[in-house]
Parts: C-alpha cells; structure tokens; sequence
C-alpha cells in the first residue's frame, strides 16, 4: 500500500514541491525550537493563505502557457481601495457596518475584475505578449497606489469597522478564517481541472493551441476569462490581508509576483503550458513561505533567499525542459 501511494505520487507534477516542503518543515521543526511556537504557526499561515489564492489565477495561466506579473500591485490597490472606503466614517454612520463592509470587499474585488479584463483583452485581442501587457499593468496600478498612499489620503485609512477586523482576527479550529477560504478555493479550483469541461480545455490549449482554435475552442475568451479570475483572486487575497493586518499599506504586494510564479513552476506549472494542478500551488507556495521563514528563524541575510530560489528554479525548469525534450523524441518530433 505504501508504495502503491509513493509511486502514485511521484508521478504527479507536484511531487518535488511536496518533497522540499516536507524535507523543509522537517528540518525547521528539528533545528529550530521555534519553528512550531503559535505565533510563528500563524506567521505561516498568514503567508501562505493570501499567496495561494494568488497562486492559483496565476497556475491557471501558466497551464495555458501564459503569466500575470500585475498580481501584486492588484493585490495592493484591492487593499487600498477597500481600506478607503471602509475608513469613511461618514458613510459607516450613514450606512451601518454591514453594508459598508459589503461596499468595500466589492469596490476591492472591482479592482482585480478590470485590472483581469483589460490584460485578458490587451493579451487575446490585441495581441500582446503576456509579460509587456502585465508588466504594463503592473507598473500603472502600483503607481496608482504609491500616489494614494503618499498623499494626505493615504494617511486616513485607518480605524475600520470591528466587522472587518473581527473577519481577519476569528479562527475556527486552529486556522484563521482566511486560510479557510484559501483551502475552500484551492479544493474548488482543484475540481474545476479535474472534473470538469472548462478544466480540461485548459490543459488541451496549453497542451497545443493550434490544435485547439483548429477544433474551433473559444481560446480568445478562455484567456480574458482566467486573467479576470487572476485579478480577481489578487484582489481577495488584498482584502483579507488587510482584514488580518488591520490596515491598508504601500508595500502590500510589492515585488510578489515573483515569488508567485516560481511557486507555481516549483509546484508543477510549466512555461511551456499544459501542466499545473491545485495542490502544487499549495506546496509550491508553502516551499517559498518555509524557505522565507527559515531565513528569519536562524537571522539569515534574506538576500540569500533569492539566490536559493534562483537556484531551485533553475533545477525546475531545466529537468522540465529535458523531460518535454525526451516526450518530443519519444514522438518523433525531435
């Protein structure tokens, strides 16, 4: 039976990240007595949850061979703009708790919805390449904050309805109730791809494009889809970290798109498009999350963190790259 599930396992795409993860928090709860204290537990949590959510827009584009690169600032705009309206004391006396609650997580999760819509568009209609269109993007919503939160109305979005903290501060069985939503969302996705018609269209056009617009798949619309599922998932992931922290910040996001997308390709993803499931964006994010915590644990230069990541996705990309070369000769295409 155990080596039933072992071969089973290491078959999937997500397999080196549960490796590194496991071999990770084993080697952090062994060599570090505070690895497992609570506050440092919920430090993780707090990581992982928003970055998953974030994670899996972005796994859904790398399986049709595409990226996001505006998710962080998407995920920082989303918290300003929620924060702004919750910190209008006017309009909570006016009215109620409640209803402004519901306000901002709309206003924020608008945001991501048109931030999505416009890179879906740039990309299917007009042609442009994934990185130049959200790199675009990127650059144009964290200017956007950085104004905001520069100015005099920057410094106001403070003291948000009890409502919303309460939301971010609650646990429920150990877990705060914004890695209960990530969970829920992660085994919601995760089913989309696998039991679903639209989850294996992803596959199939990641897998072969050409193939699937020749079999006349609405590949245009598909794509506008997921980069709208993309920003709308960045601006969640904004909201509730502005939930838990209490406050909407400028460095919210800043420089996460990184950390995402080698997440997703550590957990299975690939550049070339076609793989990706849902549980290598849990273990591929939980990778990047141990890794900065165990940087923090034993007070090490945290520059290296990018050098370790660097070198672990370079490994990644250069076995999937041999691995799609042995597939092209098994076919006879090489």
């Amino acid at each position: 039976m155990v080596k039933k599930a072992f071969n089973y396992l290491r078959n999937q795409d997500y397999f080196f990240s549960l490796l590194i993860c496991l071999a990770f928090a084993i080697a952090l709860a062994v060599f570090s007595p505070y690895f497992l204290v609570r506050n440092n537990l919920d430090s993780l949590q707090t990581t992982i949850a928003p970055n998953s959510i974030i994670a899996i827009g972005m796994m859904l584009l790398i399986i049709l061979g595409m990226f996001d690169l505006s998710v962080g600032s998407v995920m920082g705009m989303s918290g300003i703009v929620a924060g702004y309206v919750l910190s209008r004391t006017a309009l909570v006396q006016a009215l109620g708790e409640p209803l402004v609650v519901l306000l901002a997580v709309l206003a924020g999760l608008a945001v991501g919805l048109v931030v999505g819509l416009i890179n879906g568009v740039l990309v299917a209609k007009a042609k442009i390449i994934p990185l130049i269109t959200t790199i675009g993007t990127m650059y144009i919503v964290r200017g956007f904050a950085e104004m905001i939160m520069t100015s005099e109305t920057g410094y106001s979005l403070i003291g948000f309805p009890k409502a919303f903290i309460d939301f971010g501060r609650t646990k429920f069985l150990g877990l705060y109730l914004m890695t209960w939503v990530c969970l829920i969302l992660l085994a919601v996705f995760g089913l989309v791809l696998t039991k679903t018609h639209i989850g294996r269209k992803l596959y199939y056009i990641g897998g072969n494009r050409s193939s699937a617009l020749s079999l006349g798949m609405n590949v245009d619309k598909i794509t506008i889809i997921c980069f709208m599922i993309s920003g709308l998932l960045s601006s969640i992931a904004g909201i509730l970290s502005v939930s838990r922290f209490e406050s909407a910040s400028r460095y919210l996001g800043v420089n996460l798109q990184m950390d995402i997308l080698i997440a997703c390709i550590i957990g299975g993803g690939s550049f070339l498009g076609g793989k990706g499931d849902m549980w290598g964006v849990f273990f591929g994010t939980a990778f990047v999350a141990l890794l900065q915590n165990g940087f923090n644990l034993f007070e090490i230069n945290p520059l290296l963190k990018s050098v370790v990541i660097g070198a672990v996705l370079a490994i990644v990309v250069a076995v999937d790259g041999y691995l799609y070369l042995q597939k092209k000769r098994a076919l006879g295409k090489v």
